[in-house]
């Protein structure tokens, strides 16, 4: 899809390098969501050597996902494309709370604890830090600040099956456990939020970087708990009610990633003769 929006326009890769046992299924989740009004994609193209055929389907969150079966060995991942941002995300929202008996049906789901989002073993912390604060967007915007000044950024401390729980607890993490947390918060008050995967402009290192959406005023508003200052752009790739659902590879088998190498810049504007 093509168009035009008053935001940012970046050129972002992936290259990868994925290691197999054996012929694998696997499901891929690199591209960028189409959202309407906010993000659009004008060059998109994906390239696996030695060649394969991958399926294009939407998953039950209607991220835009491929599937198809990699060859045993070394398989070679090529990914470019040219993304439209418009980054409005300030509070343009009204300061309200979430009532249940108001929200969408289909937006219900993301109330309710998740595998790494223990919503319901943090709620009396959550009710103990956040339950003065003003409801809606001031309140996730509290808890962002919260959790960017009570953990510590670094790597080499949290895992695959690190949860928001252990976050609470160590007070140390990286984006992903930052994502986690700030749901499970939102969520034990009674706001809707679902975890995102995606690109950010000027990340270091660049890599796949996690954030979070809150549910409020009637539309799904992005939050980075990790930044002191908005971000030039974030980009959303999947989201999911965490981790678990937004794995932007995943092997039904054994595979691991050898490489990847993930870069996001500004687009040059076209040259006109």
């Amino acid at each position: 899809m093509t168009g035009t929006l008053s935001g940012v326009k970046l050129n972002v890769s992936v290259n990868a390098i994925l290691t197999l046992s054996d012929p694998t299924p696997t499901v891929i989740q690199i591209e960028p969501a189409i959202i309407s009004g906010s993000q659009l994609t004008d060059y998109n193209n994906i390239k696996i050597f030695p060649y394969c055929t991958l399926e294009p389907f939407q998953d039950l969150y209607g991220n835009l996902c491929r599937r198809g079966m990699l060859p045993a060995g070394d398989v070679t991942m090529e990914y470019s494309a040219t993304i439209d941002v418009d980054e409005s995300r300030g509070p343009m929202v009204q300061d309200v709370g979430s009532n249940p008996l108001n929200i969408p049906p289909n937006i219900l789901h993301y109330l309710l604890p998740s595998r790494y989002c223990e919503s319901d073993r943090l709620g009396q912390m959550a009710i103990s830090e956040f339950g003065r604060t003003k409801p809606g967007f001031a309140r996730v915007q509290t808890i962002c600040d919260w959790i960017n000044q009570h953990v510590l950024y670094s790597y080499n401390f949290s895992n695959a099956s690190t949860t928001a729980c252990d976050t609470a607890l160590e007070r140390i993490g990286v984006c992903r456990d930052y994502a986690h947390l700030a749901i499970a918060f939102c969520r034990a008050m009674g706001i809707p939020a679902r975890y995102v995967s995606g690109y950010c402009l000027e990340l270091d290192p660049p890599d796949f970087h996690a954030f979070f959406q809150a549910w409020l005023d009637g539309r799904w508003v992005s939050f980075d708990a990790t930044e002191m200052q908005p971000r030039p752009a974030l980009v959303t790739v999947s989201t999911g009610r965490d981790a678990a659902d937004c794995a932007w590879c995943t092997f039904f088998g054994n595979g691991v990633t050898k490489s990847l190498e993930v870069s996001v810049s500004i687009a040059e504007p076209a040259q006109t003769l």
